[in-house]
């Protein structure tokens, strides 16, 4: 048992920390604080809308109504399957590796909750989260644009995606 926690715990723990920081006014950030809010500031510069509504020509559209989804447990697994392993926990801290190791017990419970959760139209709140995470692109790090921000969401919401 204590090799399974070991595993856990060790999916659970941060990779690597990001180092000191330096803000625009040449300052060195080292608390988390002041670099996850410096980390805020240029990540939202960086996606912003120029809110400009790209051109789609009525000949390339084609409307189609899906009338259901159904979830089996064979998709399920199927979709289980195609998980990255290694990746990073979302918000509900719940790793990739949880569901690879127990896609056959769990396919029947989560393909019901699937088509329960879409027939009420509705998915939990913990699902419409994510938590963003700087990944260092290139030299110098102390340098905040040489980061990307990446969206951890919930696994099983990637599942239902697929």
């Amino acid at each position: 048992m204590g090799l399974f926690y070991k595993h856990i715990n060790s999916r659970l723990q941060h990779r690597c920390p990001i180092g000191a920081l330096i803000n625009d006014s040449g300052d060195v950030i080292t608390s988390d604080e002041a670099k996850a809010n410096i980390f805020n500031e240029y990540f939202a510069t960086t996606g912003v809308d120029n809110g400009k509504i790209p051109a789609c020509h009525p000949t390339v559209l084609k409307r189609t109504v899906l009338e259901t989804v159904i979830f089996t447990e064979a998709k399920v697994i199927s979709a289980i399957k195609r998980l990255k392993a290694n990746l990073s926990c979302g918000p509900d801290n719940l790793p990739p590796i949880l569901f690879k190791r127990l896609k056959y017990s769990i396919a029947r419970p989560l393909s019901l909750l699937f088509s329960q959760l879409l027939s009420v139209g509705a998915v939990p709140e913990d699902w419409k989260k994510a938590i963003i995470m700087p990944v260092f692109k290139k030299a110098p790090a102390g340098d905040v644009k040489n980061y990307r921000p990446i969206s951890l969401t919930c696994v099983a919401c990637k599942v239902m995606e697929k």
